[in-house]
C-alpha cells in the first residue's frame, strides 16, 4: 500500500512550516531593519563626532584669535620682555591649532574650501597683527585730521583681516552646532525606530509560539500516545495490533505506515522461516563442496609428496654415482694403472648435474612464488636471440647440426637478459638432447597477437600434442633419445610466468617442435630493414 503526502490545510507538517516561515521571515525582516538601524546610527554618530571635534577646534581657535589680538595691543601700550614673551606664547597656541584644524577629517567638497578658506583668512589676520604699529598710526593720524567718524572707519578697514577671521569661525561653529543638533535628532529617531521593532518582534515571537505549541498540543500529543502503544504491542510480538488515528496530517500516516510496518513484519517472518530452510539446504551444500575441495587439497599433498620422492629419486642417481666412482677410487689408488683424471672428471661432471639442478630447482620455486628477483631493462630480443645462437652454434655444428635466426623486427620488452637468455638455452638444450645429433634449430622473432614473441623450432621427430602442456612440469619427459634432468621445460615456464608471458610447446607445421616464448605487450616495435 502506498503512503500518499496530501497538500493542504490539513497537514502538521504544512501547519508547522507556514508558522516557522512566517518566523523565518519576520525574523529576517527585523534583523535587516536592526542592521540598517546599527548602521545608520554609526554613520550618523561619526558624522556628529566629526562635527563637535570641528566646533571645539574652531571655538578654541576663535579664542586664540581673540587673545593673540589682546596680547598684540598690550604688546604695544606696554613694550617689555615679558609683553614679547606672552605674545609668543599666543602665536604658538594659534599655530598649534591651526595644525589640529588641518588633521581634521575632509570627507566633503565644502568641508575642503573651508579649511582652505580658514587657512587663508588666519594668514590674512597674522599679517595684519604683524603691521599693527604701522596700521594703528594710520588710525590715529586719520583721527587728527578728519575726526572721530573717520576714524573709526579706518579703523574698520583696517581690521577687516581679523573681522572676516572671526566671522568665518562663527559662521563654521553655528553650522557645527546645527549639524551635531541634526544629528542628535536624527540618532533620537532611529532610537525610537529600534524601540519599536523591538516590541513587534517581541509580540510576533510570542504570537508565532503560542501557535506553534497550540498545533503540536493539539495534534501532536495524542498521535504520540497511540505510536507509543503500537510500538509497545509490536514489540512484544502482537504484530496483528493496528493503531487507528483519525485524519489526513503526518500523524494519521506515521499511524498507517506503522501498521504497514507491523504487516510487512510478519511477512518477513515468513520469509525468514522459508530462508532458514533455505539457508541449511545451502549449508549442506556448502559443506559437500568443502568436502570436495578438502579432497583437492589431499591431492595436492600427494603431489606435493610425489615432488618430493621425485626429486629424492633424481638426486640419488648423481649422489649414487659420485659414491660409487669414489669407492671405486679408494679401492684401486695403489693399483699403478689407475687414471685419478677420469674419475675425478666423471665426478665433477656428476656434481654439475647436480649444483645445476639444485639450481634449477631454487630458481623454479622462486618463481612459482613470485619472489624471482629481475634486474629489469630495456631489452631487445632479436640481440639477446643472436647471443644465445652464436653461443650453442659451435656445439650444433660439431654435430652435424645447425642453430640460426631468422631475419625479423627489432622489439624491445622489459626484462631481465640474464633470465631471457636462460629460457632460451634451456629450450635449445632441450632441442639438442631430445633430438638425432643433427638437429636443425631455427630461432625467430616475430609479433603474435600484439604480444612479441621468440620462437624457436626444431626438426626433430615432434611430439604428442596430448602431452605437450604437461611437459612443462617438473621432471616431466617425452619419449626421447635424450637423457636430463626433466627441469628444463619447468624452468622456461616458471621464468616467462615472471616476466608476465608464458610458454607454449606445439608441433611445427614442417614436423619437429615449435616453442614459443610470448612477453607482454612491448614498448617499442620497429619493423626489419
Amino acid at each position: 500500500m502506498q503512503l500518499i503526502d496530501p497538500i493542504g490545510s490539513h497537514s502538521l507538517r504544512h501547519k508547522l512550516e507556514a508558522a516557522s516561515w512566517a518566523g523565518l521571515i519576520a525574523t529576517a525582516i527585523l534583523a535587516g531593519l536592526l542592521l540598517f538601524i546599527a548602521s545608520t546610527a554609526s554613520r550618523i554618530l561619526n558624522s556628529a563626532r566629526v562635527s563637535h571635534e570641528r566646533v571645539q577646534v574652531f571655538t578654541r581657535l576663535d579664542r586664540a584669535i581673540y587673545d593673540l589680538q589682546v596680547l598684540r595691543y598690550q604688546q604695544l601700550r606696554h613694550a617689555g620682555p615679558r609683553s614679547d614673551e606672552s605674545f609668543a606664547i599666543g602665536s604658538a597656541k594659534v599655530h598649534a591649532l591651526l595644525r589640529e584644524a588641518a588633521e581634521l577629517p575632509i570627507s566633503t567638497a565644502h568641508d575642503r574650501a573651508v579649511a582652505l578658506e580658514i587657512e587663508k583668512k588666519v594668514h590674512e589676520a597674522q599679517m595684519y597683527l604683524a603691521q599693527l604699529p604701522l596700521l594703528m598710526r594710520q588710525v590715529d593720524a586719520t583721527l587728527r585730521e578728519a575726526g572721530s567718524a573717520a576714524g573709526m572707519r579706518e579703523l574698520r578697514r583696517v581690521s577687516a583681516p581679523l573681522s572676516a577671521l572671526t566671522s568665518a569661525l562663527q559662521r563654521e561653529i553655528r553650522a557645527g552646532g546645527t549639524d551635531v543638533a541634526a544629528r542628535t535628532a536624527d540618532a533620537h529617531k532611529l532610537i525610537t525606530l529600534a524601540v519599536a521593532a523591538s516590541i513587534v518582534g517581541f509580540l510576533l515571537a510570542v504570537g508565532l509560539s503560542s501557535i506553534i505549541h497550540i498545533l503540536l498540543h493539539k495534534r501532536l500529543r495524542p498521535g504520540l500516545v497511540g505510536l507509543e502503544r503500537g510500538a509497545q504491542s509490536f514489540a512484544q510480538g502482537k504484530l496483528d495490533y493496528r493503531i487507528e488515528l483519525q485524519g489526513s496530517d503526518e500523524m494519521a500516516r506515521l499511524a498507517e505506515a506503522f501498521n504497514l510496518m507491523a504487516q510487512a513484519l510478519a511477512d518477513k517472518q515468513k520469509t525468514l522461516r522459508e530462508a532458514q530452510i533455505d539457508l541449511e539446504r545451502k549449508v549442506a551444500d556448502r559443506t559437500q563442496q568443502l568436502q570436495l575441495a578438502n579432497a583437492k587439497l589431499s591431492v595436492a599433498d600427494e603431489r606435493r609428496r610425489a615432488f618430493l620422492a621425485d626429486v629424492s629419486h633424481e638426486l640419488r642417481t648423481p649422489l649414487t654415482i659420485i659414491r660409487g666412482e669414489t669407492e671405486v677410487a679408494l679401492r684401486t689408488a695403489d693399483n699403478a694403472n689407475f687414471d685419478a683424471h677420469d674419475v675425478f672428471e666423471r665426478i665433477l661432471q656428476q656434481t654439475r648435474d647436480l649444483s645445476r639442478m639444485v639450481d634449477d630447482l631454487f630458481v623454479i620455486a622462486l618463481a612459482e612464488s613470485g619472489a624471482l628477483p629481475l634486474e629489469r631493462e630495456r631489452l631487445d630480443l632479436v640481440d639477446v636471440a643472436s647471443r644465445v645462437a652464436n653461443d650453442f652454434g659451435t656445439l650444433a655444428n660439431e654435430a652435424g647440426g645447425s642453430v640460426s635466426i631468422l631475419p625479423g623486427p627489432k622489439c624491445h620488452v622489459s626484462g631481465d637478459p640474464e633470465r631471457v637468455r636462460r629460457a632460451m638455452a634451456a629450450l635449445i638444450e632441450n632441442a639438442m638432447r631430445h633430438c638425432q645429433p643433427a638437429v636443425k634449430v631455427e630461432i625467430e622473432v616475430k609479433m603474435i597477437d600484439g604480444h612479441p614473441s621468440i620462437v624457436v623450432t626444431d626438426d626433430g621427430p615432434g611430439i604428442d600434442p596430448s602431452i605437450a602442456p604437461g611437459l612443462f612440469e617438473r621432471f616431466k619427459r617425452g619419449d626421447t633419445r635424450g637423457e636430463g634432468s626433466g627441469l628444463g621445460l619447468s624452468l622456461v615456464s616458471a621464468l616467462m610466468e615472471a616476466h608476465g608471458g608464458r610458454a607454449s610447446l606445439t608441433a611445427a607445421p614442417t614436423g619437429g617442435t615449435r616453442a614459443v616464448l610470448e612477453f607482454p605487450e612491448s614498448t617499442h616495435f620497429e619493423a626489419a630493414s
